[in-house]
């Protein structure tokens, strides 16, 4: 899905969430929106899975109920990402809330103080016109 696709803009964050029923599991955002974000876990859970995560920042905590949405494949360091929608909140919406909308106002893409920017891909060199076909 492309970002002109989805209906609310992401933050580019990386938070842990603790996973309820995991014991010491967690697992970190890559980003966030209102209605959901993208996750990454050595235990990734299946499309259609509910799940409970808690979300602590200097604000409060909030804790999600969530949607399993979409599921990729393994990475090279045996993590796996999905795309959850949120479905509700035990407690902290506000919280949440409150996170979501400095974090709009602001410049999502640079670093901010209580987050920590993904990792950025290496320029790809341009190989320039494909010719010949």
């Amino acid at each position: 899905m492309t970002e002109d696709q989805r209906r609310d803009r992401r933050i580019v964050t990386r938070q842990k969430l603790w996973r309820e029923g995991q014991g010491d599991a967690t697992a970190e955002t890559r980003d966030v929106s209102h209605n959901g974000m993208f996750i990454v876990s050595e235990d990734a859970p299946e499309v259609g899975d509910q799940l409970k995560v808690t979300f602590s920042n200097s604000e409060g905590e909030a804790t999600l109920n969530l949607e399993v949405m979409w599921r990729g494949a393994k990475d090279a360091d045996n993590k796996t990402g999905v795309g959850v929608r949120i479905v509700g909140f035990d407690k902290g919406r506000d919280v949440y809330e409150r996170f979501i909308h400095r974090h709009m106002k602001s410049d999502s893409r640079a670093p901010q103080a209580t987050l920590r920017p993904s990792a950025a891909a290496p320029p790809r060199p341009s190989t320039g016109p494909k010719q010949g076909r």
